[in-house]
């Protein structure tokens, strides 16, 4: 202000009208507007208040029927601010000032809209967690199969199954003077005709023959097998070898017609494990009318079609049956993105008491086998009370102790009327307890054993090995560098590796893929097979980076090849190597970037007519690139009718995601979908589309609102390994599915830190995936200190 009072003095004996006269004419003389008060800053609380709390909630929570989801994510201020100022409110949008809709966009972010926001609000904490569905039928496969004892059939392993040929045919018996041949067949699908190979080893009409060995299944589900035969055969499945009984034969078939009939038989399978198979085959001489002796041995696994067995499934090795639960469960929340056992329901409770007793029945079915005894020996019942203490102490994880193995164990053996039914309520009583169906009971800091427990359930979804009990007794589980040591060895395991390949399965969104086929006018040639040769390439793929000696991520987003056999490489028109089996084939420089432009991942994210863009960039946002997306305002579905037929897909989906209302997820969606233009609805590669090049570059804004230009999918793998919070999303989603609880309850650096060291150990996933388990299995073992890297965490 102008203090003229100090200049003029004898204004301050005026009246204040002449006083005001006189400062007006002073200004305007002196060419001076006159000053005015600042405007107050908009006042983002109490704007939220008034234009958006009826239909968001207070705290964003949202509001039934009208914006019922959360207000969260993982927008900038900025980019809020933007879409307020277009949008908002919903019945009058645009009327605020880009400062009032900066203020209400600064205010929900910092109160309830950000990660840290939302952490702030609801601290993320352990959850008191039961075993998961897969937890528990692994768990109980595991410690059934450790009770028993046995050992696998020793042996040199081949690839295919150890195959006997007999120069006769007698049901029931095989006489080894009769035999003509021995040898490992990669596969069983034979026609006994002359000229034929499977011929000339028996040389006769009259034959029989012999399979044996096993089949790996690669993920867990319903196998359907089928043996096509016009003869007579027996079929075993996950079935004693060495005692095998016609009586157990899964398939017991005498067929004389003149067809070729399929038998078949549908069993559920462990994911990463080997199970013993046997075939018995006989063939007498027919009728001239008759089609000649075959067989021909196939499967239909979960997500494939019915094919022959592949090579790569067979073995020659005879390992011992593992037994797999039939009890359904009902389905674990997976709300979150990860299976997590926090749902307590009635059909849950009645699912465990129906797979206990199911357990029950099949360990009496066995005793005599498991506990190693006969009828009428001598201390038979005190054997068999050792083993129910040792089914008791496996499913603990932990040693009994003394007041446990007398409520759990002896009391049944003393009130029950014979071992068998004592044996049956201890199974019973233990699987129905806390201590089995909640892995951290009892509470309190860890000791070796729950450190143990942590570990096998981290890598296998499964109980300690005898190892790792061994460690945990001797107290030498107490530091970092040896449970670090605990868990690279674990690597090495078949059920490690089935368990990362499930995760890998649900991040590249396979386990959501209903239906790849096409449309047969356009792609004649996009079958049945190669859509199956296609999904076992991508995970052959996968496998082969991660358990490589490098273990590189970033070959995952960017390698230039592809594992093709004969028949993908010809209809990817890329060099075609000799066989079946999957072989590195490389394609074009700069034309493929890993699982990004894997033919299956974009043939399942197309229409059965046409590419994707909005799939395929929905799944760049959420998976590679790592943000978050919210459910559409309108779902506007897609119908190619609507355009007309000289338009490209980029103009169509252009066009349709046009209105403002959908510009604040699809500028993320679809540049990083046009990126991928260069490729057909079956992942081929293209130049032109209706006769004009295709355009895959974009303008896309960075989650720090840094323009980048996109040119194509290495732009965008670049971007993900560039972008801390792509990788930090990446190694969420793999702790997630490993621990089954959220990464933040161990700390909020937790994912921070485990980013920094992938990055320092150049990427490597196996020695990513040996850090998050050491985290989550040392938990609150020590306590916090200056020194100490443990995260600490809450629990509820």
């Amino acid at each position: 202000p102008v203090t003229l009072s100090a200049q003029f003095p004898f204004l301050s004996r005026q009246p204040c009208v002449v006083r005001g006269a006189a400062v007006l004419a002073w200004v305007f003389a002196c060419g001076v507007a006159p000053v005015r008060a600042a405007a107050p800053a908009p006042d983002g609380a109490r704007l939220y208040r008034q234009q958006c709390a009826d239909c968001h909630g207070e705290r964003g929570e949202g509001v039934k029927g009208k914006r019922a989801e959360p207000l969260t994510g993982d927008w900038t201020i900025a980019k809020l601010a933007r879409y307020v100022a277009a949008n908002m409110p919903d019945d009058n949008p645009g009327t605020l000032s880009a400062a009032e809709s900066e203020a209400v966009s600064r205010h929900l972010h910092d109160a309830f809209y950000s990660r840290e926001a939302q952490a702030r609000l609801n601290p993320p904490r352990l959850e008191l967690a039961r075993l998961t569905n897969e937890q528990y039928v692994i768990a109980v496969a595991d410690l059934l199969r450790s009770l028993s004892g046995g050992a696998d059939v020793a042996g040199e392993e081949a690839r295919g199954l150890s195959a006997v040929y007999f120069s006769a045919a007698q049901r029931g018996r095989f006489d080894t003077s009769k035999i003509a041949h021995r040898g490992v067949d990669a596969t069983v699908v034979f026609t006994f005709t002359p000229g034929q190979a499977a011929h000339d080893r028996v040389g006769t009409a009259e034959l029989s023959a012999q399979w044996r060995g096993s089949v790996f299944a690669d993920e867990t589900g319903d196998y359907e097998f089928v043996v096509r035969t016009p003869n007579t055969v027996r079929f075993w499945i996950n079935t004693e070898l060495d005692a095998l009984n016609p009586a157990d034969a899964r398939l017991d078939v005498n067929v004389s017609t003149p067809r070729q009939p399929d038998h078949r038989v549908t069993v559920r399978l462990l994911g990463g494990r080997r199970y013993p198979l046997a075939i018995d085959f006989w063939a007498l001489p027919g009728k001239a009318d008759e089609p000649p002796p075959a067989i021909a041995l196939r499967w239909k696994p979960p997500h494939g079609s019915e094919r022959p067995i592949p090579a790569r499934n067979l073995s020659s090795a005879r390992p011992r049956p593992t037994y797999v639960l039939g009890t359904r469960f009902p389905a674990d929340d997976s709300s979150l993105g990860y299976a997590r056992g926090v749902t307590i329901s009635k059909a849950w409770d009645e699912a465990t008491t129906s797979a206990a007793f199911e357990v029950a029945n099949h360990v009496g079915r066995h005793v005599d086998r498991l506990a190693g005894t006969r009828a009428g020996d001598a201390g038979r019942a005190q054997r068999i009370e050792e083993l129910a203490a040792r089914f008791v102490t496996g499913a603990f994880r932990r040693p009994l102790a003394a007041e446990e193995r007398r409520v759990f164990v002896t009391e049944r053996f003393a009130s029950a009327g014979d071992p068998e039914s004592a044996l049956k309520r201890v199974v019973l009583l233990t699987l129905k307890s806390p201590q089995f169906l909640y892995p951290e009971i009892p509470a309190g800091r860890p000791d070796s054993h729950r450190i143990a427990a942590r570990l096998a359930l981290g890598l296998w979804d499964s109980l300690p090995d005898a190892a790792l009990n061994e460690a945990a007794a001797a107290g030498a589980l107490g530091n970092r560098e040896a449970v670090s040591a605990q868990a690279r060895r674990m690597l090495g395991d078949g059920r490690t590796r089935a368990k990362l390949r499930e995760f890998f399965q649900h991040w590249l969104e396979l386990r959501y893929v209903e239906d790849v086929g096409k449309d047969p006018g356009l792609y004649p040639d996009f079958n049945a097979d190669i859509i199956d040769d296609l999904r076992a390439s991508l995970l052959d793929f996968v496998e082969g980076v991660v358990w490589s000696e490098a273990s590189d991520f970033r070959e995952l987003l960017r390698a230039e090849y592809l594992p093709l056999n004969r028949r993908l490489a010809t209809f990817y028109g890329l060099p075609a190597p000799e066989g079946d089996e999957f072989v590195r084939v490389p394609a074009a420089a700069g034309e493929r970037s890993g699982v990004l432009t894997h033919p299956y991942v974009l043939a399942a994210l197309s229409y059965r007519r046409t590419t994707s863009p909005i799939h395929r960039g929905v799944f760049l946002t959420r998976n590679i690139v790592g943000r978050t997306l919210k459910s559409p305002p309108i779902a506007v579905a897609f119908d190619d009718a609507e355009f007309t037929p000289d338009m490209t897909m980029r103009e169509k989906v252009t066009k349709l995601t046009r209105p403002e209302s959908c510009q604040g997820c699809h500028d993320v969606i679809n540049p990083l979908g046009f990126s991928l233009e260069g490729f057909d609805a079956v992942g081929r590669v293209r130049r032109e589309e209706n006769g004009r090049a295709v355009d895959v570059s974009s303008e896309f804004i960075s989650e720090d609102e840094r323009p980048l230009r996109l040119t194509g999918p290495r732009d965008v793998a670049a971007h993900a390994l560039a972008s801390e919070r792509s990788l930090e999303a990446f190694v969420e989603r793999l702790f997630q599915h490993v621990v089954k609880q959220p990464i933040l309850a161990y700390g909020p650096r937790t994912v921070t830190t485990l980013r920094e060291s992938f990055v320092a150990s150049g990427y490597h996933l196996q020695k990513l995936l040996v850090e998050i388990v050491t985290l989550a299995a040392l938990q609150g073992s020590q306590p916090p200190t200056a020194t100490t890297t443990q995260p600490e965490g809450n629990r509820s």
